[in-house]
């Protein structure tokens, strides 16, 4: 999306009318099914609820509507990655989707980043894509674990990220050493120079870094986070979900504009199932973690 329409649709946030969401909160949503499911990343049942529960209306990209065919029409997880591009998808799909993962890990950046990958795999095979989803879920673990309460540490959290992501695509890394001097600058970029220095696009080299440093430069402000995402233009409805989620993650419930919330979608897979999904996840990280405890 050009940046002069993006705009125009920031300008429309402050109306009051339902918001539909689009094909990054419907993987989440069936992502977060088969966590709460199997207490676990797999694969298998991942795809299962992808085949049953994805709905290819909502603005998927070509690749994933093929994956997500050609898993209805029987073919096994780890045989769809490649059904169009060969050397796998550098898009950021296995990221717009892996925050229930940021979420459910969080207390250990390991496994976080073991089960990102996984997830990753039923779509995305290429290590660029891989990695995007490791970035986006590392962003919400270590979001997470910082006090609402207290300052966001933004330079910890680059600091963390590039230890996380060292041993991955230079692409990643590159963006982070940039993400670091526009930090230290200790000023908000304008849109543009965000597209230029980390992009807006939908490959996960060009969007996951720019939601990156658009969180943790405006967090804990939620609506100012959305809102500089969406500027960005280019893959608006992605950037502005991983922002949100990275961001969400370190306010909380009660940092979230209520008035937003109530204006999202409540059919059957809409806000409350959301909410009920959300509740559940908590539930069975709390289990396990309790059962650990004793």
């Amino acid at each position: 999306m050009h940046p002069d329409r993006a705009g125009f649709h920031m300008g429309k946030l402050s109306k009051t009318f339902s918001r539909n969401y689009t094909d990054d909160t419907d993987m989440t949503l069936a992502l977060t099914e088969s966590i709460n499911e199997s207490g676990r990343i797999d694969p298998e049942d991942i795809a299962k609820h992808f085949s049953l529960s994805c709905d290819l209306t909502r603005g998927y990209a070509i690749g994933t509507i093929k994956a997500i065919q050609a898993l209805r029409a029987g073919l096994k997880w780890h045989q769809v990655a490649r059904i169009v591009f060969e050397k796998g998808s550098f898009g950021n799909g296995a990221a717009m989707r892996v925050s229930p993962v940021g979420l459910f890990y969080h207390h250990n950046l390991d496994d976080l980043q073991e089960a990102a990958i996984k997830q990753a795999n039923i779509t995305h095979v290429h290590p660029l894509g891989q990695w995007g989803a490791v970035m986006q879920a590392c962003s919400i673990g270590l979001s997470v674990s910082q006090n609402p309460k207290e300052p966001f540490k933004k330079e910890q959290m680059v600091t963390n990220l590039k230890e996380i992501l060292w041993g991955g695509p230079i692409e990643y890394m590159r963006a982070l050493n940039k993400i670091e001097e526009m930090v230290a600058q200790g000023k908000k970029l304008q849109a543009r120079e965000v597209v230029q220095s980390l992009g807006n696009g939908v490959e996960a080299h060009l969007s996951v870094p720019s939601a990156c440093y658009i969180a943790i430069t405006y967090s804990p402000d939620f609506c100012d986070a959305i809102r500089a995402a969406i500027s960005l233009g280019g893959d608006t409805d992605t950037i502005a979900g991983m922002v949100g989620a990275i961001v969400g993650a370190h306010v909380g419930e009660k940092g979230l504009p209520v008035e937003w919330i109530e204006q999202l979608e409540d059919g059957p897979r809409g806000r409350s199932f959301a909410r009920s999904l959300a509740d559940r996840l908590f539930e069975a990280w709390w289990k396990i973690h309790q059962t650990c405890a004793e």
